[in-house]
């Protein structure tokens, strides 16, 4: 059997196969599926051995094909369901106690009192660590005019609107525990 035989079954039969796969699966894309790689086998393997009962060989090849893809289905449901077990958060997170230092940094640099562009000049020069030429670069802007975003940025964030906050909880040992930026 050659190309031109597996398409006259294809075309006979495709409605059958695809409609018996859609009752076995119960998803019609995943009959779709496993009846077009059916084929894709058939157009490979019929011109070496043809079958006996080409719709047979297509339907049977078919549902092995959807067996195969639910059984992929289902285990990968089951690591995420794995995965996800291992995430569960046991605490509720309390945005006022950020216990990450640099992350409390970030959030004091990108307070909304500050303009878009002062708030990631500030956030690439104290968290990033970058120069004034490469924050510059990156505003595609000559330096002189960055310079002064640190500057009139650190004086807008000392407005009486604009309050940052490191505190000690009475737990710490070392370090400070919480830093943030809230607004009065």
């Amino acid at each position: 059997m050659g190309t031109a035989d597996v398409e006259a079954v294809w075309r006979i039969e495709s409605a059958r196969i695809v409609a018996a796969l859609t009752r076995f699966t119960g998803d019609f894309g995943l009959a779709e599926d496993a009846a077009q790689e059916a084929v894709a086998e058939a157009l490979v393997s019929w011109p070496r051995a043809s079958p006996a009962n080409p719709v047979g060989w297509l339907m049977a090849t078919a549902r092995r094909r959807a067996i195969d893809a639910i059984r992929r289905r289902t285990a990968l449901q089951d690591r995420y369901a794995l995965l996800a077990a291992g995430l569960a958060v046991d605490e509720e997170i309390d945005p006022d106690r950020i216990d990450d230092d640099v992350l409390a940094l970030m959030f004091v640099s990108c307070h909304p009192v500050l303009s878009p562009e002062a708030r990631v000049a500030v956030t690439l020069r104290v968290v990033g660590g970058l120069s004034s030429e490469e924050i510059a670069r990156a505003f595609l802007v000559l330096c002189r005019p960055c310079r002064p975003a640190s500057p009139g940025a650190r004086r807008r964030s000392r407005r009486p609107g604009c309050r940052s906050s490191c505190r000690r909880p009475a737990s710490a040992g070392s370090g400070w525990a919480a830093c943030s930026a809230s607004s009065m």
